[in-house]
């Protein structure tokens, strides 16, 4: 019998053979988010449709190049700052499943937090509304995570959103409805949190009605 060939041995410091290492797994995070940021400021500063690739790479120091190592458009970094704060708008809609705050105080409370949201994230709620404009695939990006939101609050046994899942002419009727409702609270949210869209007596009675939307849809009244 042959006698088994000697094992490689690893160098200390290195990564698998063909991967990549420990520190360049860290390189590689630390440019995405330069990348990142640095759209951050691009996109606060130029509307989405006016801003290019080369403003981005500018202002983050890389090389077209490394750029298309990270993102293969403009859409697809435009993308990754909306999945950033995806679970934060989604994780706010999950507090309405567990059957907390759902009374009209309640709904006031979440429509405050919702809004405070849009403010935390800053240029990504008028980055949204302008990839909604410009890219069509947006569209149905959202219109898909809105679905899944519906589905989601539907299996939890949330109100009128029970009874937005099936075939039949009523469910689709109430599926309808609950798009039109999770477009109106991104339309409201949107507006309070903008400053000056809105006077204060403006903004209390948008969230008002909206409150009072909310709470027939939620318990089945509406």
């Amino acid at each position: 019998m042959n006698a088994p060939a000697p094992t490689a041995k690893r160098l200390p410091g290195r990564g698998r053979p063909g991967g990549r290492t420990a520190f360049q797994e860290e390189k590689r995070r630390q440019t995405r988010a330069a990348i990142l940021a640095a759209a951050g400021d691009v996109f606060s500063a130029t509307p989405y449709v006016y801003a290019t690739i080369d403003d981005i790479i500018r202002a983050a120091g890389i090389s077209r190049a490394t750029f298309y190592m990270h993102f293969e458009s403009k859409l697809a970094l435009a993308l990754a700052i909306y999945d950033g704060i995806a679970a934060d708008w989604q994780g706010l809609f999950d507090r309405l499943a567990t059957g907390d705050g759902r009374d009209a105080s309640g709904l006031k409370a979440w429509v405050g937090t919702l809004a405070a949201l849009y403010v935390d994230h800053g240029y990504v709620t008028s980055l949204v509304g302008q990839l909604e404009i410009f890219e069509p695939s947006f569209r149905q990006r959202l219109h898909d995570d809105r679905d899944a939101l519906i589905d989601r609050l539907s299996a939890a046994g949330v109100g009128g959103f029970a009874m937005a899942r099936g075939e039949t002419p009523a469910q689709q009727i109430e599926r309808a409805r609950a798009h039109l409702l999770l477009r109106r609270i991104d339309q409201v949210c949107g507006d309070v949190s903008v400053n000056g869209a809105l006077s204060t007596a403006e903004a209390a009675i948008y969230v008002d009605l909206l409150v009072k939307e909310m709470a027939g849809f939620i318990t089945g009244r509406a």
